[in-house]
């Protein structure tokens, strides 16, 4: 497939600029969230000191009221964004450099934001900027660039656009999206006075972006410090330090240590009882975020947002590691991310259920009992039956015997059952794991021998080697994703 892959980009350059552009978008949301949440806190204490309903004291707050009245009028309660047909709500998030920037409207952090209304838990699915998103005829784009097409071609509408596109390659329904840029961070955590926070482990980054596509060294010090709002950005952002901290897992610890710092000053006795505070932080938010959702739709999730806590929130980050479920591929020189499943199938699970760990997902994916399976290699690939044998046993299989078919070329992974139906839940669990078909030919035997024969589609005679094999595999191009294709056996 590489060999006729086509990039489409808005421009190589780009590549260079996202470097600082790179927005901690799920802070972002989260102090969104937060101020809301601090919101909800206050009409809380009044509903329950007048016997009357939520809503209805937030909607009485100062600022929330003005905004109702002056936005939205009186008809508060036309529409309900919360309220979907599954109780799931799917938000897309966008992050982008944005005006003044080079390539403004690159979405280089993209996260589906996933809220469970009546379980009250919330998942955030982290997608990887470099991922390829297929145009169809072998031609592929960087995901990054789809809402910079859409909104050049329709200006407003992109980042509605964008999310409908992306949710329909992860086959998951998006009711809203919202886009922000990064300056908003750095003046929110100002007007919040600055956050005091402990940093866990100290590190030097001597490759951070500077405004002139440059480099300079950043460092923080192990132990409690107070952070203004450039401070923090550098904290959440930096992605190259030293003693551990760099990469996206760390620098996604880094932001949850920062959320709860936010978190705490927002419910903090000076915000809450500041209406002025909170008419400025509602101003900041609102003029860098571009969304489809109203200032009162928002007031009516902060409820849920107070109610949910660190425990109900799921994070998920598609990633290229060992375990992950990505590959790197060079295309035409640009560097690209491809789902190891090529037909998507594993990403769109995650999407599907992002409340699931990783953890969880693996857990489900083991046998429930003993299951004796016999590998053949099937496909062109030296080595490959060993490495899907390394993978099974890693997940609780039994493999019995390994080696190659009679028939090389298969394109379908097949599975011969010599159970007689006797393990139908664990064949379903290995036919999901394998992405292959189950064939419904019963094995025969040797004549003169007791070894047992079956036969592929093309009337092939596979033996099976082990009498202990339950399960008989035939490796084909269908499974080439399960493991990383330049290891070696």
């Amino acid at each position: 497939m590489r060999n006729h892959v086509q990039v489409d980009f808005l421009n190589p350059e780009h590549d260079r600029a996202a470097r600082r552009t790179t927005i901690a978008v799920a802070v972002f949301f989260t102090l969104s969230v937060g101020v809301l949440s601090a919101i909800g806190a206050g009409a809380s204490y009044l509903s329950v000191s007048k016997g009357t309903n939520v809503l209805m004291e937030i909607g009485n707050l100062p600022v929330i009221g003005d905004i109702r009245r002056l936005v939205l009028g009186e008809n508060q309660n036309a529409g309900d964004a919360i309220t979907t047909p599954d109780g799931r709500m799917n938000v897309m998030l966008f992050g982008v450099g944005g005006p003044g920037h080079h390539g403004s409207e690159l979405t280089d952090t993209i996260i589906l934001a996933s809220v469970n209304t009546q379980a009250e838990r919330v998942a955030l699915l982290s997608i990887p900027r470099d991922l390829a998103f297929p145009l169809g005829g072998a031609r592929f784009q960087k995901i990054n660039a789809v809402n910079a097409y859409a909104e050049q071609d329709h200006p407003g509408q992109g980042t509605a656009m964008a999310s409908k596109e992306i949710g329909k390659l992860f086959g998951v329904r998006i009711d809203h999206s919202i886009k922000v840029d990064f300056k908003g961070f750095e003046t929110f955590i100002d007007a919040l006075g600055g956050l005091d926070l402990t940093v866990e482990r100290g590190f030097t980054d001597y490759s951070y972006p500077t405004l002139d596509d440059k480099w300079q060294t950043v460092g923080f010090k192990e132990g409690p410090q107070h952070m203004d709002g450039a401070t923090a950005l550098r904290f959440v952002r930096s992605r190259h330090g030293t003693n551990g901290e760099g990469g996206d897992f760390a620098r996604s610890r880094r932001q949850q240590l920062v959320i709860r710092a936010v978190r705490e000053k927002l419910l903090s006795r000076g915000v809450l009882t500041n209406p002025g505070k909170i008419a400025e932080l509602w101003g900041i938010v609102s003029s860098h975020v571009q969304t489809d959702l109203s200032p009162w739709d928002l007031v009516k999730m902060a409820p849920l947002a107070l109610r949910v806590t660190d425990g109900g929130v799921t994070t998920n980050v598609l990633t290229d590691e060992p375990d992950g479920e990505l590959v790197p591929a060079n295309v035409d020189g640009a560097f690209m991310l491809f789902p190891k499943k090529p037909d998507w199938s594993e990403l769109q699970r995650i999407a599907q259920n992002p409340f699931a760990t990783k953890e969880e997902r693996a857990q489900d994916e083991r046998p429930s009992e003993v299951v004796r399976v016999e590998i053949k290699n099937g496909t062109v690939r030296g080595g490959f039956a060993g490495q899907v044998s390394a993978l099974l046993k890693k997940q609780g299989y039994t493999v019995v015997g390994t080696g190659n078919a009679v028939r090389r070329g298969y394109e379908r992974t097949v599975i011969f059952d010599l159970t007689g139906g006797k393990k139908t839940t664990e064949l379903a669990r290995l036919k999901k794991l394998l992405h292959a078909n189950v064939s419904t030919v019963l094995p025969s035997w040797a004549s003169e021998t007791s070894t047992r024969i079956v036969y592929s589609d093309e009337l092939t005679p596979e033996p099976v080697g082990a009498t202990a094999t339950e399960f008989l595999v035939i490796l084909g191009e269908s499974s080439l994703g399960l493991v990383d294709p330049y290891a070696t056996e």
